[in-house]
C-alpha cells in the first residue's frame, strides 16, 4: 500500500514550484545568458559576428575630397591620436588610423580592444570639426569591445586623447544619441567645420541577424575643453 503524501510533502512540492516560477521569471526578464560576439548604446552587448559589423557607413573619402576645409588624408604625424582615455570609467584604448573600404563603409579595427580614428576627420586639437573615433561593441570569441562603456558615460565625463607628440587634448561629454545605421553619414557626426568636438561611435541594438545585425549606432559627443 502506497502511503498518502504528508503535509510536509505538499509543502516541499509547493516550495519547488514557487522556486521554479521565480527562476522562469528571472530568465524572461534578464534573457538567456549572452555570449560575446563579433561586432563593432539604449544599448547593451548583443550578438554580432558577421562582416557587416566591422564597418559603419561614412562619407566616402572620394566624395568628401572636394569639400572646403577637408583635412589632409595624411595630417602631421605629431597630431595623430594614439590613446583614448575615459577617466571616470578608467578605460583606455590604443587608437589606429582607419579609412574607407571599397564599398564606401568606414573601416573599424578588428581587435575590439582598439578603436579607430577616421583619418579623413580632423585630428584632435585642430580647433574645428568632428574628430571621429569608432570601435566594436563586442567581438565573437574576444569578448566585449572597449566602446561598450559608451552606454555608461555621463554628461561632463572627461575624455582624454593623447597624441603622437605626447601632448593631450581634453574633452568633456555633452551628449549621447542613437541613430539608424543608414542615417549615420547624414547625422552630422562627420562635420569638418564648426566647434571642435570628439565623436565616439559604436553599434547598438536591436540586433537582427536576418537584417544585417545591429540596426543602430550609438554616438557620444564630447566638446573640447576650453573651446
Amino acid at each position: 500500500m502506497i502511503p498518502k503524501p504528508t503535509r510536509w510533502v505538499y509543502l516541499a512540492a509547493l516550495a519547488v514550484a514557487v522556486a521554479g516560477l521565480v527562476l522562469s521569471t528571472v530568465w524572461l526578464v534578464l534573457g538567456a545568458p549572452r555570449r560575446a560576439a563579433d561586432g563593432p548604446a539604449d544599448f547593451g552587448p548583443r550578438h554580432a559576428g558577421t562582416e557587416s559589423h566591422s564597418r559603419s557607413s561614412a562619407p566616402p573619402a572620394s566624395a568628401s575630397a572636394t569639400r572646403p576645409g577637408r583635412p589632409s588624408a595624411n595630417p602631421s604625424r605629431t597630431a595623430r591620436p594614439r590613446t583614448l582615455t575615459i577617466s571616470r570609467l578608467r578605460a583606455t584604448a590604443p587608437i589606429d588610423p582607419v579609412a574607407v573600404a571599397d564599398d564606401g563603409q568606414m573601416e573599424i579595427p578588428e581587435d575590439p580592444r582598439r578603436v579607430g580614428w577616421y583619418r579623413f576627420s580632423p585630428p584632435p586639437g585642430s580647433g574645428q570639426g568632428s574628430t571621429v573615433l569608432v570601435g566594436h561593441v563586442d567581438s565573437d570569441g574576444r569578448g566585449l569591445g572597449v566602446l561598450v562603456i559608451l552606454n555608461r558615460v555621463r554628461s561632463g565625463d572627461q575624455v582624454l586623447i593623447k597624441r603622437a607628440d605626447g601632448t593631450t587634448v581634453e574633452y568633456h561629454v555633452t551628449s549621447r544619441r542613437t541613430v539608424g545605421k543608414s542615417r549615420l553619414a547624414q547625422s552630422g557626426a562627420f562635420a569638418l567645420d564648426g566647434p571642435a568636438v570628439l565623436t565616439l561611435i559604436t553599434c547598438t541594438g536591436p540586433y537582427l541577424p536576418g537584417a544585417g545585425g545591429y540596426q543602430n549606432n550609438l554616438i557620444v559627443t564630447a566638446v573640447e575643453t576650453g573651446s
